[in-house]
């Protein structure tokens, strides 16, 4: 009991002094544990090492300091002398031990003493680490970084290869054979042998289609020719040139109703016939060896049969469930489209002109797209490739159509 009323006449707020109290202190304090304690106090921090019992300091806690105390650390030690035990009080009212200021005392030192939790404890940790997580890491100077970072290891570059020459034009899908897929080739090739069979079998039926019959026949003697010209193989290839001929000789002439030309055009059907079941007729004409798409059909006929199609594709696929299932009607007609914008850029027509290509080979690259969005169930691409050939198709019109 005595002990304990000795240490709270350390307080600040106790004035009695009692000698007693002063001798206990000082058997307490050693001349290094009071130094140890005072730097711990002054500076606030614990170090990863654990003090003893005896020296373990206050936490802020467990004593938060007087408003009037000050830092240790700015007390100034006094000019005169004094004794070790001697007690005294500044100008400043700062109250000194010998020349320790009273600031580095506990208020409880017992208490103190007695307090054995660890510090930094476990049961501790999970609040340290919460609270750290919700903070922003501290950014590191540049220099710190720099010696921390391993160093980079240097990057062997990567040799830029030589520049690729330019594809041939077969290569960029304008080719025959790409054009025209050999399907659709031998699809068109049947859609007009039929026409023609039926047509030309009477003069009533002749009479009836007469005007549907040159952009039928004009299209078998392009496609002939492009058969002819195609890298895959077509069953009747080699005698392509001989279909070709029989066609332009169909169109030779302008169509007159009447038995005249039903017969004419019959009989030259037949031929084209027999090719086509390979057994091709004796006496035939030996057709030219090269004759240009000008020369076998003629320009404005080949025109009309684009016009069906462009109208076809047009009136059949207004919706996206059209497009789906006419998919393969839409891909025909696209095929046919683009062979024919092909065809209609030949020198040979005397449109020898960029701006004439142009609009040819706009035709051909939107009739490509129309094509590959009917594959893919694109409505909004059909729609959009249509637009284009429409208006490349006005645009030429308009400047070339009289010439």
């Amino acid at each position: 009991m005595q002990n304990l009323t000795a240490q709270k006449s350390l307080h600040p707020a106790n004035r009695r002094d009692t000698s007693a109290t002063l001798a206990r202190m000082q058997r307490l304090l050693s001349a290094g544990s009071l130094l140890v304690s005072l730097a711990l106090v002054t500076c606030g921090c614990t170090g990863s090492s654990q003090p003893s019992s005896a020296e373990t300091p206050q936490t802020a806690t467990d004593a938060p300091p007087t408003p009037d105390a000050q830092p240790a650390a700015t007390a100034q030690a006094p000019a005169k002398p004094r004794g070790r035990n001697e007690v005294w009080t500044d100008e400043k009212g700062q109250k000194w031990f010998g020349n320790v200021p009273m600031d580095a005392f506990f208020d409880q030192p017992y208490e103190v003493a007695s307090n054995t939790t660890a510090v930094g404890a476990p049961d501790a940790a999970p609040a340290v680490v919460a609270d750290m997580e919700n903070q922003a890491p501290a950014e590191q100077p540049a220099a710190a970084v720099a010696a921390t970072t391993p160093p980079t290891e240097p990057t062997t570059p990567t040799p830029t290869p030589p520049d690729t020459p330019a594809a041939p034009a077969a290569a960029e899908g304008d080719s025959w054979d790409q054009l025209l897929p050999l399907a659709d080739l031998d699809e068109e090739i049947k859609s007009i042998r039929n026409f023609l069979q039926e047509t030309v079998s009477s003069v009533g039926n002749y009479n009836s289609s007469m005007m549907m019959i040159p952009p039928k026949v004009a299209t078998l003697a392009a496609l002939a020719e492009v058969a002819r010209q195609r890298q895959e193989s077509v069953s009747w290839k080699e005698d392509a040139a001989w279909v070709r001929d029989l066609a332009k000789k169909m169109n030779e002439s302008p169509l007159q109703r009447g038995p005249k030309d039903q017969k004419r055009l019959q009989e030259l059907f037949e031929g084209v016939s027999d090719i086509f079941n390979r057994s091709k007729p004796a006496g035939l004409d030996e057709p030219p060896a090269e004759d240009s798409f000008a020369e076998s059909a003629e320009l404005r006929s080949l025109m009309k049969r684009m016009e069906e199609a462009e109208k076809t594709l047009k009136t059949e696929i207004g919706s996206a469930d059209a497009l789906a299932s006419k998919k393969t009607m839409a891909q025909h007609e696209a095929a046919i489209l683009a062979v024919l914008a092909k065809i209609a850029t030949d020198k040979g027509y005397g449109y020898d002109d960029d701006e004439f290509r142009g609009y040819g080979n706009a035709v051909v690259e939107a009739a490509q797209a129309i094509r590959s969005s009917s594959e893919g169930g694109d409505f909004s691409g059909f729609e959009a490739a249509m637009s284009k050939v429409a208006t490349s198709c006005q645009n030429c019109h308009s400047k070339y159509k009289n010439d």
